[in-house]
């Protein structure tokens, strides 16, 4: 395939699983295989609903190298990695999808289906955790990739990747994966995300699976990757009581969320686009830690490390003039 009709697929698929709300703001990327040793990939830190053709980077397979001035996603190692593995593979999407996320996040090492999905089969492997952009987890990815029967591999406190060899069949991959993990949540007894988006614009998330979660734990801690981005390695949970106002009206001043028992997550940022995000974000991981309920979260010094890394990276978004390229991700993903 030429590198041009490649970047117009990239879009495409960019903006349809957008719409379908598989991805959002930065988190993810999307490539497609140009030739047996190279591949286009969605630039680093860009988001999709905006994404044009010159923020599509073309990457050498083997070396990684690019020639382009626009910096590639910074988890091209794992597109790689799949390419190398399954050469009939023409088409990579990796996201942070709703469902699949909360199952990541169980400690399993592959999860049973209901029944066989196309471009799945029964089961689903889960790889090994490692911090996200890593060498250590595009090596796991890999080897998931290769003991698997179908396209898909999910990412253990992250997401997932799913591959195929067109993009018809990576995208049926992405909506077949959701479909089947959200069967699998509501076995286990954990409400499934149902597509609904609305309510992230609401600055009260307060969302059956939140409140859930809220009942009867003192503190949310991250058992995904993007959670310890936006937030950190945990968030306390208050008491509805004589003292909540005073917390809510502190956490409004400084622009920072508060969970509380019985009426959900107040969710505090700079702007509209950041307060949906950050809704989506706590409601996707009470999701995960009510199914990942027995299993360790993500580690006190991984989170604030990711924390750390994107508090210095969205300061650099923000800051940037127009056209100017970043060095690393807008969100590590």
């Amino acid at each position: 395939m030429n590198v041009l009709e490649a970047k117009k697929q990239v879009i495409e698929v960019s903006r349809q699983i957008w719409k379908e709300g598989y991805i959002a703001r930065t988190w993810g990327n999307i490539s497609c295989r140009t030739d047996p040793g190279h591949f286009v990939i969605s630039a680093s830190g860009k988001e999709y609903e905006k994404l044009t053709e010159e923020e599509i980077v073309e990457v050498d397979l083997q070396t990684l190298s690019y020639e382009s001035s626009v910096r590639p996603s910074s988890e091209k190692r794992v597109h790689a990695e799949i390419y190398k593995r399954k050469e009939d593979t023409g088409f990579v999407i990796h996201t942070h999808q709703h469902n699949a996320s909360a199952v990541s996040a169980m400690g399993l090492k592959r999860i049973k289906f209901d029944k066989p999905y196309v471009g799945l089969g029964e089961f689903v492997l889960c790889s090994e955790y490692g911090l996200p952009s890593t060498s250590k987890v595009a090596d796991k990815v890999g080897e998931a990739v290769r003991d698997s029967i179908g396209n898909a591999v999910i990412m253990s406190n992250h997401g997932a990747v799913c591959y195929g060899r067109t993009r018809e069949e990576a995208l049926e991959v992405v909506r077949n994966l959701e479909e089947a993990c959200g069967k699998f949540l509501d076995f286990m007894g954990v409400d499934p995300w149902n597509g609904d988006e609305k309510h992230f614009d609401k600055p009260w998330n307060d969302e059956p699976v939140v409140l859930k979660y809220l009942r009867h734990k003192d503190t949310l801690p991250a058992y995904l990757d993007d959670f310890a981005q936006m937030v950190g390695a945990q968030l306390p949970i208050y008491e509805e009581d004589e003292t909540i106002e005073g917390i809510i009206e502190a956490a409004i001043e400084s622009n920072t969320p508060v969970l509380v028992r019985g009426r959900g997550a107040l969710c505090n940022a700079d702007n509209a686009s950041d307060r949906a995000a950050l809704s989506m974000i706590i409601e996707k991981n009470c999701r995960a830690a009510l199914a990942g309920i027995g299993c360790r979260p993500i580690g006190r010094y991984e989170s604030l490390f990711m924390r750390q890394f994107y508090l210095q990276q969205y300061s650099r978004l923000k800051n940037s003039s127009p056209g100017e390229e970043e060095n690393a991700e807008g969100q590590i993903v």
